[in-house]
């Protein structure tokens, strides 16, 4: 016989209900009455979707025009098409589901799908607008439209996706927003067509990886106005489909391209660029192409670039145009191939440049909300734990039988370490449902190990609690492994000296990291380097980041934050809506390359900075506010743009940094910025700074264009 008992706790932090704990390896179980509002409102939303079972797999689509919201098992439901209308929600299973075709009905909103993987595709129909939805978490789907209408959506994780919209006859695409769309071999990649009629405008992708495409990456035409923001291609052209260029615009109006990196390292390459455009901004060009051919701008296009390698392009001659560089390979800053050395004083020039640095002032993207984090243990969760049962063989065995072990609401105790392998992991009911909480601080609550080749974990929705660290990824025998594309959302860690532990293994690579939280850790995210590696060759335990985006995750009273100290490239990694408060230090990062923070906030940070080491480092439209730190970056270098430092502090200290300022406020002084530029941004404290155009040469200032500026985002906004 099993007895139950009951127990009472209260979190003052979110809530209070009634949980029963059994005396046997049967998990501690929440109670009927225990109501919604302790999970995060995605977790909420996806529990209370209509379970529908596989075995009903063709009933989907009633079940979603009877129930509104479905949610499906892990597997396999392909076989029916279905129509998805407003207000719907599909939610695969966390570790993607797949289905058949999925079509979006004209007319839609407020829709909702993730998880998704489609063999038929997500296609948009034509005819009136589909508006304010969301896809996230889509893989090797096809997103397409012809003629149809895409305005105000987001998608989100779109991994292995060709996006396909051709609106070149009918219909347009305004105001959407992609945040990490990674595309693997296909080409072209991204096909973005409008028309003259009806303009396309207002479309952000921030962070797009266009993977060894066979042929060209992107073919992009008659669109008002387009931007990128972290770009990364490696080896275009791998297979010789194509002779074009890496990325293809034609019939452009503005278009403006922020970080784009990498390099072709294939047989038959070709160049990274050919654009006919009214104006195109590009800043933090470091992409090479080896190409036979330079890139190229057409006709009278406009290219104001900043922060770039020495790979030149070339030009058709105009009359009209203007080409101006800025640290492009050197300090200098040239216009129309004339070095620029004192303030510009004629008129038409001034008013050129002017206009194409002031731009449009749009609408900045709204800043993130961040909800409270759960903690379903309580205040007196170190109390509570004594003398409760070892259930580490429960779990253990749901692992061994099940391969991903899916828990139940409540409270698991456990005394050794969880070991998954890869494409094993754990699924709870909720990150204010389901904890799993050590008996003991000296060991790792879950161990994801592997003993060669790539490696895929799996842990959503619940709380890790106590232990050394929450979870420790490291190789068997010193294999050779690389984690990637492993589903970890919705998860908390709380009081542990390491949250997440890379450990001196191979490499962690495109990883999407979402809803995340770290809390009262020593260091919540931590990678750790084989001491005897000092960063020449390859290693089993070289220990690199490429391409991990953080979505929505919080850092809340950590020592560190981040430490990320790499002696290989880390490349491409992104920060995202997320949420730094309370920390001693941000992050310490090293050979960190091409890294951005978007859009993340930065509060009550009370150590010697707040982000810093030998990187270089993006930040767009980021708010620091309530910092006490010594200085905002000792880093190498940041660029900036659209970002509000409210603090008083030292913008730079230490390093004789290089900083590139674009449409920003900065309260504080500059501080140790040796190199770079500040174009159109409030240099409070700094009035010989406070320009629309400054240059700067072992730091000392030259006013480029004697004007007051006028700062605002221009790159994550909407029209």
């Amino acid at each position: 016989m099993k007895k139950l008992i009951f127990f009472l706790f209260f979190s003052t932090a979110i809530f209070s209900q009634n949980y029963q704990y059994a005396t046997d390896d049967v998990p501690v179980k929440a109670s009927a009455s225990s109501e919604m509002g302790t999970n995060q409102r995605e977790e909420i939303e996806y529990f209370n979707a209509f379970l529908l079972p596989l075995t009903q797999k063709l009933s989907m689509q009633a079940a979603l025009d009877k129930y509104g919201s479905v949610r499906l098992e892990k597997g396999d439901y392909s076989g029916v098409n279905i129509v998805l209308r407003s207000n719907q929600r599909l939610f695969g299973h966390l570790s993607l589901t797949k289905v058949s075709n999925i079509t979006i009905a004209a007319g839609t909103s407020n829709l909702k799908i993730h998880n998704i993987i489609s063999s038929g595709g997500i296609n948009f129909q034509a005819g009136t607008a589909i508006t304010n939805s969301e896809f996230k978490n889509i893989e090797s789907s096809t997103i397409r439209s012809v003629g149809g209408i895409i305005e105000n959506n987001t998608f989100i994780n779109l991994s292995r996706c060709v996006l396909n919209w051709d609106m070149s006859n009918s219909g347009y695409f305004r105001n959407n927003k992609i945040i990490k769309h990674r595309i693997h071999a296909y080409y072209p990649q991204i096909v973005m067509k409008g028309n003259s009629a009806t303009p396309s405008y207002g479309n952000v992708q921030l962070w797009i990886n266009m993977l060894t495409p066979g042929g060209n990456g992107a073919e992009i035409d008659n669109l008002k106005t387009l931007t990128w923001v972290g770009v990364d291609s490696e080896s275009w052209n791998w297979h010789n489909y194509s002779s074009k260029p890496l990325i293809e615009m034609k019939n452009m109006g503005e278009v403006k391209i922020a970080s784009i990196s990498g390099g072709n390292l294939t047989a038959t390459p070709t160049p990274v660029f050919d654009i006919a455009a009214d104006n195109v901004s590009i800043s933090r060009k470091f992409i090479s192409s080896k190409a036979a051919k330079k890139s190229i701008l057409r006709g009278n296009t406009n290219m104001f670039l900043v922060d770039s390698n020495l790979e030149s392009y070339d030009t058709e001659e105009t009359n009209t145009r203007f080409d101006f560089k800025g640290h492009s390979g050197n300090k200098s800053i040239s216009l129309n191939g004339v070095d620029i050395s004192s303030p510009v004083t004629d008129a038409p020039t001034i008013n050129k440049l002017s206009s194409t640095i002031l731009g449009t002032q749009n609408k900045p993207w709204e800043r993130p909300v961040f909800e409270p984090i759960p903690n379903p243990t309580g205040e007196n969760w170190m109390t509570n734990r004594a003398g409760k049962m070892d259930q580490t063989a429960y779990i253990q065995n749901l692992i061994n039988t099940n391969n991903i072990a899916e828990l139940e609401e409540g409270i698991y105790y456990i005394g050794s370490t969880l070991t998954i392998k890869s494409n094993q992991g754990i699924i709870g009911k909720g990150t204010g449902k389901t904890a799993i909480v050590g008996l003991k601080d000296d060991f790792p609550l879950i161990t994801g190990e592997n003993s060669k080749g790539e490696v895929k974990f799996y842990l959503s929705n619940f709380t890790l609690q106590g232990g050394s660290t929450g979870l420790r990824i490291h190789p068997l025998n010193g294999s050779q492994i690389s984690v990637s594309a492993c589903i970890f959302r919705h998860l908390v860690f709380r009081n542990q000296n390491y949250g997440i532990h890379l450990d001196k293994f191979y490499g962690f690579d495109n990883n999407f990291i979402e809803q995340v939280s770290f809390v009262n850790t020593n260091v919540g995210f931590f990678q750790e380097i084989d001491p005897l590696y000092k960063g020449v060759g390859e290693a089993a335990t070289m220990m690199f980041m490429d391409k991990v985006v953080f979505y929505k995750c919080q850092w809340i009273n950590n020592t560190k934050a981040l430490s990320l100290l790499s002696y290989r490239g880390s490349n491409l990694n992104a920060w995202i809506d997320c949420n730094f408060d309370n920390n001693k230090i941000v992050a310490e990062m090293r050979n960190y390359v091409s890294s951005l923070f978007a859009n993340c906030h930065f509060t009550n940070t009370t150590g010697d900075y707040v982000v810093g080491g030998e990187s270089k480092v993006e930040f767009y439209s980021c708010l620091f506010d309530k910092n006490t730190a010594n200085a905002t970056f000792r880093l190498y270098g940041a660029f900036l743009e659209g970002c509000t430092v409210l603090d008083h502090s030292n913008l730079f200290k230490t390093f004789s940094s290089i900083g590139f300022i674009t449409n920003s406020t900065i309260t504080g002084a500059i501080g140790t910025l040796n190199t770079g530029m500040i174009v159109n941004s409030s240099m409070l404290s700094n009035p010989n700074f406070n320009k629309i155009l400054v240059n700067i040469n072992l730091g000392k200032p030259t006013v480029i264009i004697d004007a007051n500026p006028k700062p605002y985002p221009q790159l994550l906004v909407t029209y």
